[in-house]
């Protein structure tokens, strides 16, 4: 039944015919998610019924899925892939893909075995670390990260001072976090991270607060 206007009122349609005219415009166009049915839609309007009133007949796109029988094909098998297997596989697509951006991933994915971004939302949630560069770190032992501290403080002369401020603003070495990671890392504040690779720097602050007084008393 169609309006005067020429558009087609779906939810007058019995569901069976529904279903098999849903069913034939999904295989005639090869349609493999919500978005390239959304986008083969566009392109041939009033072939099938849009996704408003899909969502509002079925609940949702995969749900609708499941009324076709296609839950079993490559349709729906992304909800029953395990989220380690789906990060290799979306990880190895990226890399190889060089892709760089959400909507650069929904471009190159059209037509491929690789789930869709809203399929990735669904079961992560936040997908933006998928598409952050990653950068070559060192990878360190808690023992190496303490021995390069130590090795970046005597190259920098800071041995008799240890002041963190100035550590910060001097540090040179590439292999090093920040102080902050490396504090949040080992645990410890910056004076446990002293004394635990050989520094006293209790005695070095006592002494450095007595010439700092004596210093104040001379200018009295």
């Amino acid at each position: 039944m169609k309006q005067n206007d020429g558009r087609i009122i779906w939810k007058n349609i019995s569901d069976l015919k529904l279903i098999l005219l849903i069913n034939e415009f999904i295989e005639k166009h090869g349609i493999k998610s919500s978005r390239q049915y959304q986008k083969k839609l566009s392109e041939n309007p009033n072939s099938a019924p849009g996704m408003w009133f899909i969502i509002q007949k079925y609940g949702s796109w995969e749900n609708l899925l499941v009324s076709i029988g296609l839950e079993n094909t490559g349709y729906g098998k992304w909800a029953k892939t395990s989220e380690k297997d789906l990060l290799r596989i979306v990880g190895a697509f990226i890399e190889v893909e060089k892709i760089t951006s959400q909507r650069m991933y929904e471009q190159k994915s059209v037509g491929k075995d690789v789930p869709s971004l809203s399929t990735l939302k669904k079961r992560f949630g936040d997908v933006r670390p998928l598409f952050r560069k990653k950068t070559e770190e060192p990878s360190f032992t808690d023992f190496e990260l303490m021995l390069e501290l130590r090795n970046e403080i005597i190259r920098l002369n800071l041995q008799d001072d240890l002041s963190m401020t100035k550590f910060r603003k001097l540090v040179q070495s590439p292999r090093l976090p920040s102080v902050d990671t490396i504090m949040k890392r080992t645990n410890k504040n910056w004076e446990e991270l002293m004394t635990e690779i050989g520094f006293d720097y209790r005695k070095i602050k006592i002494y450095k607060q007595r010439n700092n007084l004596s210093k104040i008393k001379k200018t009295k």
